[in-house]
Order: structure tokens, then C-alpha cells, then sequence
């Protein structure tokens, strides 16, 4: 990684300062891999390796994007159609106006329907969020604020109602493997999983005094749980094929999207909304977070850098992820921490490792 030395700085002083252990790398411009790296270690005695399988986190949250993009090619989904005609039980408790829009936008008003980390029966997930009730005076379209997992448990099970396989299967079989990207999954099948359980990169709680394993996320039992919203997981290089993918396909060649569709995902569906759960002013196309620096310079989270350009589209995962394409630079870049330093550190800590990177490239 050379070429990219102030990057290699700043990780190589999260790890010295203990926000991460490691970190994986991978960058391309004009469809030319620049990096794809790892630095640091995976557990106190082994090294992190590029072939790894990192958590993502909310950075896999596009992938549900795509896949839904692959129905509207189809014509299968409709993003206007409430989700309540294709799943009745969702309509209960004054949902039945919610539409896959919605959903992909974080404006449906049912984050109250978190189920958080623990791995629950598919049925039993679906069945808590039909029966939850949407937040009080909320009209859908019309409010905005992030949803953490519930929308994106609702948009794999219309996936699943319209197409017939289950979402694990889906992604895999229609964005991952057409992608060349065999080494993800959202939700690791248990049998793959013990052939390759060694693979699978650990991650840590490093916001105390003393780092910790996060249990709830490296037990077998979270790794092969299908969350949509939060349980990626792959190499850093293959997760960047993804986004050149989408470079592709937006800049008009078709792929797993036709060009238009891959267009549509990712141009402004919301605007200038107050996001009520990161309190600030932030964009959204279709299930990919739009770059909304310059609302609150600095400030506004889970952002692309300080020097992405306005039509930067992309995710990032909680306290640990930034997966992203800045077209107007040419530019894909992954960067996947196995450190959850909480909020305060990780913001910063993001931010430098992009700004750096923009720099290396000499991009401002």
C-alpha cells in the first residue's frame, strides 16, 4: 500500500491508539485496483489476512437495494405498491400505507421494530415486525429517521414472498455470485460455515479500557443468522467489486441492473430531510446513503469523508465500516475496522482514514 501512505498512517495510529486491531482495504479508480490490503491482526496472535471474512454491518444494506432492483427489472415489485398487498399481515396496527419506498428510503416510521443482534427464527422476526405498531403521528414519506434493521427485514421478506427463495439465497444467487464476489453472504449457511469457520474475522468492542470480543456478533449462532440489514460479511476486495459494479452500471452498461435501474437506486429519493435518528440533515436514494457533508460540515455521521463529491453513494456500518463510489472522482473504496470504538472515536477515526485517502490520491 505504498501508494497510499497517509492512509497507512492514519490505521496504522488507530492501531497504536486502540481503536482497531486491523483493518481492510480496498480501492480502485477507473476500474483499476489501486489497493487491497489488510493491516494489523485478526485475534492477539494471528495477523489479518486480505481474504478474511469482515463484518459490514449497515454497510450491507445496499445489497438489499440491488436486490430489490433486480424485481422492479423484472417487474415484480412496484415501489409505490403498499407492501401490505403482497404480505397482509404487515397492513395491521395502521401500516398498511407503508410501500417498498418506504422502506428503502427510512421514511415508513417503524424503527420501534429493532430486533437488535440476537438471532431470531426467520418466521418469528417477520411475525414481531407485522404485529409492531408505526411511530405516533407519523404519516410514511412525509418524516425520515434511519431504520436500524426492521425495514430491511420487511424488504427480504417481500423479496422472499415475490421470488420464491429465501434472501440468503437470493443475494447470494443473484448479486454475489453474478458480482464475483463467492466469498459473501449475508448470513453464512451452516454448513459452510464449519468448513469455514477460520476464515471469519473477528470483531471487537475496543470503546473500554480493555477490548473485548463481541460475542453477539462472532458466535456461530450470529454469523449464520440472516439479518439483512447488519450481517454481511466478506473480503474488503470483494466487497468492492460491488461498488464497481455499480460504477459500471451507472455510468449506463448493464449488469445484474439494467443501467437505468442502477441510476435510479442511487439518485436523490430524499432531500433535505432532518434524520431523527442521527439528528441530522442527511440524503437517501434507494436503500444507498447519498453524501450530505455539506448540511453540517463535519458533523454529519456516517459520511464519505470530508472531500466526496455531492454524488458520492454508498453505506457505511455501525462504528467500524465505509463501503462507497464517488463516480465523479472514478472512485470505489472499502474500509472495514474489526474495532467498535463507540461513536465519539469512530467518527473521527472514519472521517481521517478517508480524508487521508483522498489525499493520497490527490483528490482535493
Amino acid at each position: 500500500m505504498s501508494a497510499l501512505p497517509k492512509t497507512r498512517a492514519v490505521i496504522e495510529s488507530g492501531i497504536e491508539e486502540g481503536l482497531h486491531f486491523g483493518v481492510q482495504l480496498a480501492v480502485s479508480r477507473h476500474g483499476e485496483r489501486i489497493a487491497e490490503e489488510a493491516l494489523g491482526l485478526n485475534t492477539p496472535f494471528d495477523p489479518l489476512e486480505t481474504d478474511h471474512l469482515m463484518l459490514w454491518l449497515s454497510a450491507c444494506k445496499p445489497v438489499a437495494a440491488v436486490a430489490a432492483g433486480i424485481l422492479l427489472d423484472r417487474g415484480s415489485l412496484e415501489l409505490d405498491r403498499p407492501v401490505a398487498e403482497w404480505i397482509p399481515a404487515f397492513g395491521s396496527k395502521r401500516k398498511e400505507s407503508i410501500t417498498p419506498r418506504h422502506l428503502l428510503t427510512h421514511t415508513a416510521g417503524i424503527r420501534g421494530g429493532t430486533l437488535g443482534w440476537t438471532p431470531r427464527p426467520w418466521e418469528e422476526a417477520i411475525g414481531m415486525l407485522c404485529a409492531t405498531k408505526p411511530e405516533p403521528h407519523w404519516v410514511p414519506g412525509e418524516q425520515a429517521g434511519y431504520h436500524v434493521d426492521s425495514a430491511w427485514y420487511m424488504l427480504a421478506e417481500l423479496i422472499r414472498v415475490i421470488d420464491g427463495r429465501h434472501y440468503r439465497e437470493f443475494v447470494r444467487e443473484e448479486v454475489f455470485l453474478p458480482m464475483n464476489m463467492p466469498k459473501c453472504w449475508i448470513g453464512i449457511p451452516e454448513v459452510t460455515y464449519e468448513q469455514i469457520s477460520d476464515e471469519v474475522a473477528w470483531m471487537y468492542d475496543t470503546s473500554g479500557e480493555v477490548p473485548e470480543i463481541q460475542e453477539d456478533l462472532c458466535q456461530a449462532s450470529s454469523v449464520i443468522a440472516c439479518r439483512p440489514g447488519g450481517n454481511g460479511r466478506g473480503p474488503a476486495g470483494e466487497f468492492l467489486a460491488f461498488y464497481e459494479e455499480m460504477m459500471r452500471m451507472t455510468h449506463g452498461q448493464d449488469g445484474v441492473l439494467r443501467a437505468e435501474t442502477a441510476r435510479l437506486l442511487v439518485k436523490p429519493h430524499r432531500v433535505g430531510m432532518m434524520d431523527r435518528t442521527f439528528r441530522e440533515t442527511m440524503d437517501w436514494g434507494l436503500g444507498f446513503m447519498l453524501q450530505s457533508d455539506h448540511y453540517n460540515p463535519g458533523q454529519v455521521p456516517y459520511q464519505f469523508g470530508s472531500h466526496a463529491s455531492r454524488n458520492a453513494f454508498g453505506h457505511c456500518g455501525n462504528q467500524s465500516t465505509a463501503a462507497f463510489c464517488d463516480p465523479d472522482h472514478g472512485l470505489c473504496a472499502v474500509v472495514l475496522c474489526n474495532g467498535m470504538p463507540g461513536e465519539e472515536r469512530h467518527q473521527p477515526r472514519m472521517r481521517q482514514i478517508l480524508d487521508a485517502l483522498y489525499t493520497d490520491l490527490e483528490l482535493i
